[in-house]
């Protein structure tokens, strides 16, 4: 039996995603979007993912036992782990869980929330983690076939049977968690499927997927989309294909998401594999994936998703950004919960959460087995590339509620050194603060670590999160105030929200004005002073 084109629209479907709003509990974890800020809520509190992703085959105790300790190095607050459908259900019908009990128990141990990844029917374009008897039944569990007639190794988003043996298990696991954690909400957001799609082929050419194809696109997709009624290529033209999976596989899973929400109704969200990679075509990355093309169809054809992220790799601060102004969106939180090691990273992370808003940001392949050969520390220690990452959570988690109340309002931004860029100007309401970077000298020519989060808390007050970085305030032109005078400047961090004063800075520390290499959170306050008459004017005179 195949499915029905339309299953994922309908009053049914709002209905139940009303329900299963209205049964969360105040400390529910839950996503609020309002005039188009989105705020991560946990235990009622605002929350900001300083997350680590695990690599894809490390969910297992032999090796989470052994990667804690990094964790603990890295100072992040949540971990992204993968839970497979083949260790879930090796037999059909029999759920093994003994593993997700103790990944639960240990992470509540470390003091860490959990962001399970559901690898279920799809992971990175292809089905490798369905159960054996799933894999080894392809006529009841039918998979795609290629432009020549050819099967490949990715389950048909149309098939019925397929999508029910997931969502049976999916639900299994998100009735067993809420048995088992909804006393402590140590898991706090799930992931149905891991960049979802078909590699290899734009779509499916089975004989019922052709003759869809062939028909007209679904009235409400039209009409969402508020497209002209037609056939999927009259309507879409050269992304027809690509349209045509998406719309699929946002239904296949959204059926899923609900499924498990109505056992336990956690965030969820689905990632990306980016189409902004060599030429761009479905097929060579996962066609029917919520590519930056096609959040509009998993927006209208997926209510059960709560937010669409983005897995980014890209070490080029302009292609980072682009992808951040695709994601974030109004009706779409930014979450970027893949993104590289090393300093780059470290500074992209900070135009993620101050820039854009992001509700969260990890790094991916935290588990030592992948360490750097080059770095001969033990290797039960954290490997080198994070460190960068390290410091910047080790910053940052004080400050979340700052953060979080910050986000959204404009008073919030970031600066980052990049190749070729010496100093930036950012502007906030009374104030100019110029950036310079290049400090100290001591730092090799291409290490680019400079980067500061720099949050306007009040007319003449602000905090500055960061490293590497020069800073100088000038009044706003045109305020009547030529120079900046610092009445203080404060070097702490927040404790349960409340900043906590650790030293004042004078003498040298302001003459140089220079955020720490280590890291360091300023509190400063401001007072502009009088232009001198002639401060504005040419002098002509000799």
């Amino acid at each position: 039996m195949f499915l029905n084109v339309g299953s994922g629209f309908g009053q049914a479907t709002k209905n139940r995603a009303q329900k299963g709003n209205k049964a969360s509990s105040p400390s529910m974890p839950q996503l609020v979007s309002q005039n188009g800020k989105h705020t991560f809520y946990v235990d009622g509190k605002p929350y900001l993912i300083l997350g680590a992703q695990m690599w894809n085959s490390s969910g297992w105790p032999a090796i989470l036992d052994k990667t804690w300790p990094q964790l603990r190095e890295l100072n992040c607050n949540t971990l992204e782990v993968p839970v497979y459908w083949e260790q879930i259900e090796p037999q059909r019908g029999k759920f093994d869980f003994a593993n997700l009990d103790k990944l639960i128990l240990d992470a509540r141990r470390e003091g860490l929330r959990l962001v399970l990844l559901w690898f279920g029917s799809y992971k990175n374009g292809q089905s490798q983690y369905v159960p054996a008897w799933v894999k080894e039944n392809p006529q009841e569990y039918p998979r795609m076939v290629d432009g020549t007639g050819r099967s490949i190794g990715v389950l048909s988003s149309l098939s019925e049977k397929n999508r029910n043996a997931d969502a049976q298990a999916f639900t299994a696991m998100m009735r067993h968690i809420r048995q088992v954690d909804e006393r402590y909400k140590t898991v706090i957001m799930v992931q149905p499927e891991n960049e979802p799609g078909s590699l290899g082929t734009d779509r499916d050419y089975s004989t019922q997927a052709t003759q869809l194809f062939k028909e007209q696109v679904p009235a409400k997709l039209v009409s969402a989309l508020k497209k002209q009624p037609g056939s999927w290529e009259q309507v879409f033209g050269p992304e027809a294909a690509e349209a045509f999976s998406a719309y699929h596989m946002a239904v296949y899973i959204n059926y899923i998401a609900e499924a498990g929400k109505k056992e336990y109704p956690l965030p969820m969200y689905v990632n990306a594999w980016i189409k902004e990679n060599r030429f761009g075509r479905a097929g060579e990355h996962p066609s029917g994936g919520p590519t930056s093309n096609m959040l509009d169809i998993y927006k209208a054809a997926a209510p059960g998703i709560d937010l669409l992220a983005v897995d980014i790799y890209h070490r080029n601060y302009m292609q980072f950004r682009e992808l951040c102004e695709k994601y974030g969106r109004p009706d779409n939180a930014l979450f970027i919960p893949e993104t590289g090691r090393g300093i780059a990273f470290a500074r992209f992370h900070f135009y993620a959460i101050g820039d854009y808003n992001a509700i969260g940001v990890a790094p991916y392949g935290i588990d030592p087995f992948h360490a750097d050969p080059n770095d001969k520390r033990d290797k039960e220690k954290l490997d080198n590339k994070f460190s960068g990452i390290a410091a910047n959570y080790r910053l940052l988690r004080p400050a979340i509620p700052l953060i979080t109340s910050l986000q959204g309002t404009g008073k919030l931004q970031a600066a980052a050194e990049e190749d070729g860029l010496g100093d930036e100007l950012l502007h906030f309401s009374n104030y100019d603060l110029l950036l310079t970077y290049g400090f100290p000298t001591y730092k090799e020519p291409k290490e680019m670590t400079g980067r500061v989060l720099v949050g306007e808390i009040g007319p003449d007050e602000f905090i500055l999160i960061g490293f590497d970085t020069k800073f100088q305030f000038r009044p706003k032109l045109g305020s009547g105030f030529s120079t900046a005078e610092f009445i203080s400047v404060e070097e702490g961090t927040f404790k349960d929200g409340v900043w906590q004063k650790i030293r004042n800075w004078n003498g040298d520390e302001v003459y140089h004005s220079t955020l720490t290499p280590e890291g360091v959170m300023l509190k400063i306050k401001l007072k502009g002073l009088q232009s001198d008459k002639f401060d504005n004017k040419p002098n002509f005179e000799r």
